[in-house]
């Protein structure tokens, strides 16, 4: 199985502001799109390249679907480069059709304070957390990727209409063994966040998503990530909601926060890959 850091490393092209990908079917969704976690990784990983900075903060507007195959482009644009802070934009493509535009800042400063005033959630540790039955393995996609472990929250089989509160938690892995982490995959695992949305109704419902923001905490070596989900509100058929990335050494990675179409889940698997796709 390819690395982390080679799933969602671009290419750099004789152009200097310009960057291909080809993604690996293990990027799919079972719907036959590409994860849209993972496209705005790999446009934040080209930014940080052009930009030489570290990612602060980066936000993406979804205005079309990937079907499988073929190759994306990333375009990015310095728009203003300060003494500390770099902002910068990236338009992802897909045979000359605008899929994604991700906005961001890049950038660090030295300072004598800090701290995390976040509070990892008391569940068990992911070798004592049961499979989360939503994605069915041996299709070729991100389920065949991703091993997904249900710290807290129920299994869809589970769901009988009942409301939670709107905390769920997640344990998921990329490949084995402890390895640094990359915003990219951060972006990827925090992809996963709007399958808090079904818990909390009750209903077999998913999310398509509209936007996607990560901002980067501390890049620690591990093994397991915990996507720890608050969702916040589901109103007018859009769910919204936020999540904490924690290393298993206690470590907040980052945080992620996005607003999704509510779709049930088997209406997205009967229609397939949007008419829309390109």
């Amino acid at each position: 199985m390819m690395p982390p850091t080679e799933l969602f490393a671009p290419t750099v092209t004789d152009r200097p502001d310009r960057f291909t990908w080809v993604p690996s079917p293990l990027l799919y969704i079972p719907a036959g799109t590409l994860q849209g976690g993972a496209a705005l990784g790999v446009a934040a990983a080209a930014m940080e390249h052009v930009t030489g900075r570290p990612l602060v903060w980066a936000t993406g507007q979804y205005l079309s679907f990937a079907a499988r195959g073929g190759e994306i482009t990333f375009d990015v644009t310095v728009e203003v480069a300060g003494y500390n802070t770099t902002q910068a934009r990236c338009i992802v493509a897909k045979d000359g059709n605008e899929i994604l535009t991700v906005h961001g800042a890049f950038g660090s400063r030295e300072m004598q304070v800090g701290g995390v005033w976040a509070l990892m959630p008391d569940v068990p540790q992911p070798e004592n957390c049961p499979e989360f039955d939503f994605f069915p393995r041996g299709n070729g996609d991100l389920a065949d990727l991703t091993d997904v472990r249900l710290a807290r929250g129920r299994q869809f089989a589970d769901l009988d209409g009942t409301r939670t509160d709107g905390n769920f938690v997640l344990w998921l892995r990329v490949g084995e063994g402890v390895h640094d982490t990359s915003v990219a995959e951060l972006t990827f695992i925090g992809d996963f966040m709007p399958l808090g949305f079904a818990n909390v109704l009750g209903q077999p419902y998913t999310g398509r998503s509209v936007d996607n923001t990560v901002r980067a905490g501390t890049l620690a070596p591990t093994e397991w990530v915990m996507l720890s989900v608050h969702v916040n509100q589901i109103v007018h058929g859009h769910g919204h909601g936020h999540a904490n990335l924690w290393a298993q050494d206690g470590t907040l990675l980052g945080q992620v926060s996005q607003t999704a179409g509510m779709h049930l889940r088997a209406q997205v698997l009967e229609r397939g890959t949007p008419r829309n796709a390109v």
